[in-house]
């Protein structure tokens, strides 16, 4: 079993690796270190919706269906790929001058003993993360009666309609869901030959690993390897992914997942207000789906940072409202590729919290007398715990008091904003859930804040480099990477 779980994830990888080569295009700006941080959740995500379509078309998803699926994907994307480079090739032919104008690349330097140390720390936080989602099975509530079981259904029952998804006398938990946690691990069980839990937790280490390249990419672009190296190794050493057992990286929870696909939209849409990038565009339509798809708080991560992109490119950009239109164009073909998802969830019956009807004047005013408690919850979560955040949000608050009108002026502030408005309209959902919050938020609240911490990480990065909080530490040091080089 263990060789056909492992051919599952690279199976995943494949996938990933070949839709974003696929999208990038002709001239694919993706450098190799972004491409395979984004290619595992890019393949998770494409192989999870691909079966939700086939699901939704009536096609059973038995383990034939299911490969024969992944296959057929896998030869196309490599068709693409092929006629591309020959594509490349023919046209480098009728204009050979064009092989001289590419510069010389930069030489590698060898690490330096400060850098190996961070790169065993990194190393090391993978190994905690692998060897504590092999250790055990899925143990976590959530783990189990969301996505284990709406997985087990999928895969023994072998499509959505049925009675467990439909019928609300079969009740069990979120059963509006997003699926793509669960049809990922159908896709593991089907590759695989059996329904095994343990198989399914590698899912999430895989997620781990990449966010961590993903920030450190990001970190890459903007710093020297060193500091880049240094920041990468503070952010996977942070408690809450490592050694969180309600939603770090070995629980099975997906708000790690959802918190990779956030980071990844996010940068891609802010490459896009940086040099009007087609191709980031075109990976961002794709990674706003599956942030969508992967947790309701999804949809609204996904409503938040295009209102905060168009917002800076109008205001920190000096964009036009003629030029946002290739952002709006993402977002609806976006929500147009989710829409089998919203007529088949407007089918499942609605046991939990129904937030179309509660967010609304009357019941948020209703709900103003929660508000004290929930800004004293947020504070003791931000101040009052660094066994799981280390200084994360005490960093972010001093930086942010330090100069707020140098920082609101600073485009890289963008990381900021989405934090920012995301946890102000989870403020305003938990005034109107119908839920006591005294018993929400011990479970909830750490899990919630995970989907926006990277770009807070990132922000913080970049705020001390442009206030010069530290010495030494500068944006686009001699050896880093500029936007568009590589």
């Amino acid at each position: 079993m263990g060789i056909r779980v492992l051919a599952a994830l690279v199976l995943v990888l494949a996938a990933g690796y070949l839709t974003l080569r696929a999208l990038a295009g002709e001239r694919p700006s993706l450098q190799s270190l972004e491409l395979w941080s984004l290619a595992f959740g890019g393949g998770t995500g494409v192989l999870s919706l691909g079966m939700f379509y086939l699901a939704y078309c009536g096609i059973l998803l038995s383990s034939l269906n299911v490969l024969i699926f992944a296959a057929g994907l896998l030869a196309v994307l490599a068709i693409l790929q092929v006629l591309k480079f020959r594509s490349r090739r023919m046209r480098q032919v009728s204009r050979p001058v064009l092989q001289f104008t590419r510069k010389a690349a930069q030489p590698n330097h060898p690490f330096s003993p400060v850098e190996w140390v961070t790169l065993a720390v990194v190393g090391f936080c993978f190994l905690i993360v692998f060897a504590d989602a092999c250790s055990q099975p899925l143990l976590s509530f959530d783990a189990r009666a969301i996505w284990a079981f709406k997985a087990k259904v999928l895969y023994f029952e072998q499509g959505i309609y049925n009675e467990a998804f439909l019928d609300a006398e079969r009740l069990h938990a979120k059963t509006r869901y997003p699926q793509l946690i669960p049809l990922a691990e159908t896709f593991i069980a089907r590759v695989s030959g059996s329904f095994n839990e343990r198989a399914f937790k590698l899912l999430f280490p895989c997620y781990f690993v990449s966010l961590v390249l993903l920030v450190g990419w990001e970190l890459r672009r903007e710093f020297s390897r060193r500091h880049a190296l240094l920041a990468t190794s503070f952010f996977a050493a942070l408690p809450v992914f490592t050694i969180y057992a309600n939603g770090g990286g070995a629980s099975g929870y997906a708000d790690l997942p959802l918190a990779f696909y956030c980071t990844a939209l996010t940068t891609r849409l802010f490459r896009w207000l940086q040099d009007g990038s087609a191709c980031a565009l075109r990976v961002a339509v794709l990674l706003a789906c599956l942030t969508a798809f992967t947790k309701t708080e999804g949809l609204a991560l996904v409503f938040v940072t295009f209102s905060v992109t168009a917002f800076a490119g109008l205001f920190l950009f000096g964009r036009s409202l003629r030029s946002l239109r290739p952002l709006i164009a993402a977002v609806s073909a976006a929500l147009i590729c989710l829409t089998p998802w919203f007529i088949y969830k407007a089918q499942l019956p609605i046991v939990d919290e129904d937030f179309v009807r509660l967010l609304t004047p009357e019941k948020i005013a209703s709900g103003l007398d929660r508000l004290p408690y929930i800004l004293r919850s947020l504070g003791k979560e931000f101040f009052l715990k660094p066994h799981l955040w280390s200084l994360l949000w005490i960093s972010a608050v001093a930086l942010l008091l330090r100069s707020p009108k140098n920082t609101i002026r600073f485009s890289l502030v963008v990381f900021l904003w989405i934090p920012i408005f995301y946890t102000v309209l989870l403020c305003v959902i938990f005034m109107v859930i119908p839920w006591r919050l005294e018993e929400l938020f011990p479970v909830a609240l750490t899990r919630l804040m995970m989907h926006v911490a990277p770009l807070l990480f990132l922000w913080i990065c970049f705020e001390v480099a442009n206030s010069g909080v530290l010495f030494g530490i500068t944006k686009f040091s001699d050896d880093s990477i500029r936007p568009g080089e590589g």
